[in-house]
């Protein structure tokens, strides 16, 4: 949502999770303490908040990210493309009619094909995570 390149691990293990990070060169984010037996030069960061937003805070403060604004929700939430504009003629039957006709902005991503619009919960988001990368 911060428009950063992140990957989210849903192969169920640890172990994935690490050949995955260490084939792409990732930092591996975890709340899992059992990173610590991992070695060969694997980069992680051991999360230690419970709390979704105290976690996104910790991340961006010990990896030094400063995501910008004008760059929230600019990937796929599902697989980290980067959006491309598309005309709104070409989300025509690929949207609900109602979302057709109620917005003339729309974003495809290039490689899973979802389609997506500013719905009436971006601008609450976008504030959610102004909170976030703001300085306490």
């Amino acid at each position: 949502m911060l428009g950063l390149d992140a990957v989210y691990w849903s192969g169920g293990n640890l172990e994935g999770a690490v050949k995955a990070a260490l084939a792409e060169g990732r930092v591996l984010l975890t709340r899992s303490r059992k990173i610590q037996e991992k070695g060969g030069g694997l980069q992680f960061l051991l999360i230690e908040s419970n709390d979704p937003r105290e976690q996104v805070k910790e991340t961006l403060s010990r990896l030094s990210l400063k995501p910008e604004a004008n760059k929230f929700f600019s990937r796929c939430l599902m697989c980290n493309q980067g959006l491309q504009a598309i005309p709104k003629e070409e989300a025509e039957g690929k949207v609900p009619d109602f979302i057709y006709r109620a917005y003339d902005s729309f974003h495809l991503c290039p490689k899973c094909r979802r389609t997506y619009w500013p719905g009436t919960h971006l601008q609450k988001m976008k504030r959610e995570m102004e909170g976030m990368i703001s300085k306490d």
